[in-house]
């Protein structure tokens, strides 16, 4: 039952490279492994989650996994899709919005 689209972006600071995909690549990766549904997008990784708690251990497990790769900062920016009447998912949600 998911109550929430969440829109995920990690972004490791301090790496002494321009690239992060292997980060990017690293974090897709942990959020598989949840087994939460997931939608990666150019910027932003959607997930259906079904609580704040759920959100949290997330965030957690992926920090843990940037600690191993020794990134020592990380920004985060958050877009929470709420819906508290009934169940929400992110393919219903492109299809809304795309029109199908």
């Amino acid at each position: 039952m998911a109550r929430m689209v969440v829109s995920l972006s990690v972004v490791p600071l301090g790496t002494g490279s321009p690239s992060l995909s292997k980060y990017v690549r690293r974090v897709t990766e942990v959020i598989r492994e949840t087994g939460l549904k997931y939608k990666t997008g150019a910027g932003f990784t959607d997930v259906e989650i079904d609580t704040y708690d759920q959100l949290a251990q997330l965030l957690a497990k992926i920090e843990a996994a940037l600690g191993e790769a020794e990134v020592l900062r990380i920004s985060y920016t958050i877009k929470i899709d709420r819906r508290i009447d009934k169940e929400v998912f992110i393919e219903e949600k492109i299809s809304k919005a795309e029109g199908i």
